[in-house]
């Protein structure tokens, strides 16, 4: 997988916000993914380029996925991605469903609760 520009960017924009919102520095970072402060820094500025190893090992410190994350990655998923999906919600209400409508995106929910008096 060739690695873009673009992707790059994207990374190092992710890093700049992880590293100020866990106080990480890069020397820290680099010692977790086992390489250089300099080949970091070097990687993070374009003077070496993107590898599958770093990226993956990379986001899954920073706690995000590589496929939501970097461009390429995205597109590349995205095409093989069908345009709708079926989803199930199933909800549970207090009292016996008298009658079930819906319209476009809505649903109404009719039903009976017993309501005590103390």
């Amino acid at each position: 997988m060739q690695y873009t520009e673009e992707d790059r960017k994207v990374l190092y924009e992710t890093w700049m916000s992880y590293k100020a919102k866990m106080r990480v520095t890069q020397i820290e970072m680099a010692k977790k993914l086992g390489v250089s402060q300099l080949f970091f820094s070097d990687i993070l500025r374009g003077n070496l380029p993107l590898e599958h190893r770093f990226v993956s090992q990379f986001c899954q410190y920073m706690g995000v996925d590589p496929v939501l994350t970097i461009p390429s990655l995205r597109e590349q998923i995205g095409s093989s991605l069908p345009n709708t999906v079926t989803l199930t919600n199933t909800y549970i209400v207090d009292g016996n469903i008298k009658n079930v409508r819906y319209s476009g995106n809505q649903i109404v929910v009719e039903y009976e609760h017993s309501v005590t008096t103390h």
